[in-house]
């Protein structure tokens, strides 16, 4: 209201109506895309340390794995994700058919995950060594590597109306029920439940 000069709900509302743009600005401010690349160290360490050997035991060479990141954003902890998995599996990352499926509810956060370019302040979470190893510089931003980018899928879904993916190994969901009322996490939990395989993990 205050940016379109207006001093009512009831002015706002009319303007909000008549305009999809005004409406889609709404929305974008609504939704809080805030992430980082390896936003908390500690779980990035244990994904690295405890998870995936759990998930990888017994795995041979050839197995598909399956991972959900349900609110990715703009993709900043999906490439962790990856950078993860790369990391702990060194050369034999190619032997294995690892799919890690990024969904958010903006389509805007989901087109700027598919480019994978950020810009310099916006690779504050990585070391020097993973920004070297990982991504390439282009025109004064960071591109991620395309060996990174080929494990990530990125598409728009609402994961409270529209059906779940299925056969997860694990599911990431941070920092999104903390918006949501009890009755939805409930709803939420379920969905992940059903989506899991019999010995998925959920983050």
């Amino acid at each position: 209201m205050c940016l379109n000069n207006i001093g009512t709900i009831t002015a706002y509302l009319d303007l909000f109506k008549a305009n999809p743009a005004e409406q889609e600005l709404l929305y974008q401010d609504i939704l809080i895309p805030v992430t980082e690349f390896f936003r908390d160290p500690l779980t990035s360490d244990a994904i690295r340390e405890s998870l995936l050997p759990l998930l990888f035991a017994g795995k041979e060479e050839g197995s598909s794995l399956r991972f959900w990141i349900a609110g990715c954003s703009t993709g900043e902890e999906t490439y962790s994700m990856a950078i993860c998995l790369n990391e702990y599996l060194g050369a034999r990352a190619a032997a294995f058919q690892i799919h890690i499926f990024s969904t958010d509810i903006s389509e805007k956060s989901i087109a700027i995950a598919r480019k994978g370019i950020y810009s310099r302040t916006e690779m504050g979470g990585l070391s020097p060594e993973r920004l070297e190893r990982y991504f390439e510089k282009v025109a004064g931003s960071y591109h991620v590597n395309k060996s990174i980018r080929e494990m990530c899928v990125f598409a728009h879904h609402n994961f409270l109306k529209m059906p779940p993916f299925a056969r997860m190994d694990l599911i990431s969901c941070r920092n999104v029920l903390i918006y949501m009322e009890p009755f939805l996490q409930k709803k939420v939990l379920a969905t992940f439940h059903y989506a899991l395989k019999e010995n998925g993990y959920l983050l």
